[in-house]
């Protein structure tokens, strides 16, 4: 038969339609069929009387036979109480602790509150006092500069009267070893004087140098600066006038082996008696002021 041929179809679209009478019919019986036995078990089932269930009640129990029953429920209860008494044996020593901490750290910081005001205060109180102590050493450092200056200015005041007192001294001693040395001079141009009155220029000369030769022995230059620091009479010349004349007291002669000072004494002073002060001691004048100017 070709793939082409009409009447192929149209056999096909007329056996459709009888093929869903025949089977629809037998498909809706065998459905009811189930849904009736479905529906009469369910309506069976509700119309059974409920069985009778059998309880048994149990006997009653002895004190052991309670008691191991309930052991088990007791020691589990035992443990989990025993482990709730440490728990809350540690968690009070905790709270314990801590609260102790806590009141330590209250107090701390109530201590260090009160120790931060004082503190305060007391920066206060040194910040002032600070600034008090540098106004005091910044007027003391000006204090020190002031007498330092006037330190200074007293020293060289000082160093100017040391020097003015040394040369006023060296002036002093001057001025009284001038005097000594000017009786001196006065006393040999006396002596010279005094013994050598006459003659011509050549006799005077021989007179002046005899005197002169006598008077410049260190130790009458000597016993002079003694009678004069002693404040005693000064030395002289005298001449004896007769032969029976004795010398004097502290007397001495010139040279009785020049015949030009023969007979002619020095009279000096009590050479025991203590030479005032301020004078200067010197063992004898110097041989350079034993020269008389003519």
């Amino acid at each position: 038969m070709s793939e082409n041929d009409p009447n192929q179809d149209d056999v096909t679209e007329e056996s459709a339609p009888r093929l869903s009478s025949v089977v629809l019919p037998f498909a809706t019986a065998i459905a009811s069929l189930a849904l009736g036995a479905l529906l009469g078990g369910v309506v069976g089932w509700m119309a059974k009387p409920a069985e009778q269930l059998q309880v048994q009640v149990p006997r009653e129990l002895n004190a052991s036979e309670l008691e191991a029953a309930c052991a088990p429920a007791i020691a589990e209860t035992a443990n989990e109480l025993e482990a709730a008494n440490e728990r809350v044996a540690v968690l009070t020593r905790d709270v314990a602790t801590k609260e102790a901490r806590v009141q330590e750290l209250e107090t701390e910081m109530s201590r260090r509150a009160e120790r931060g005001r004082a503190l305060v205060v007391e920066l206060e109180a040194a910040k002032k006092e600070l600034a008090e102590l540098k106004i005091q050493l910044a007027q003391a450092e000006e204090d020190k500069k002031r007498l330092v200056a006037e330190l200074n200015e007293t020293v060289e005041q000082l160093q100017k009267t040391e020097r003015a007192l040394e040369e006023q001294v060296a002036l002093t001693e001057r001025a009284k070893e001038d005097a000594l040395t000017n009786k001196w001079y006065r006393f040999l141009n006396d002596a010279q004087l005094t013994i050598c009155e006459k003659g011509n220029r050549k006799r005077l000369g021989r007179c002046r140098d005899s005197v002169l030769a006598a008077l410049k022995a260190p130790e009458v230059q000597d016993r002079f600066a003694h009678c004069v620091r002693s404040l005693q009479a000064t030395p002289s010349v005298h001449e004896i006038t007769r032969a029976d004349d004795t010398l004097p007291e502290y007397a001495q002669y010139l040279n009785e082996d020049d015949k030009v000072v023969k007979g002619w004494y020095l009279l000096l002073c009590d050479p025991t008696l203590p030479e005032a002060d301020g004078f200067l001691n010197e063992e004898h004048l110097p041989e350079s002021t034993a020269r008389v100017t003519n």
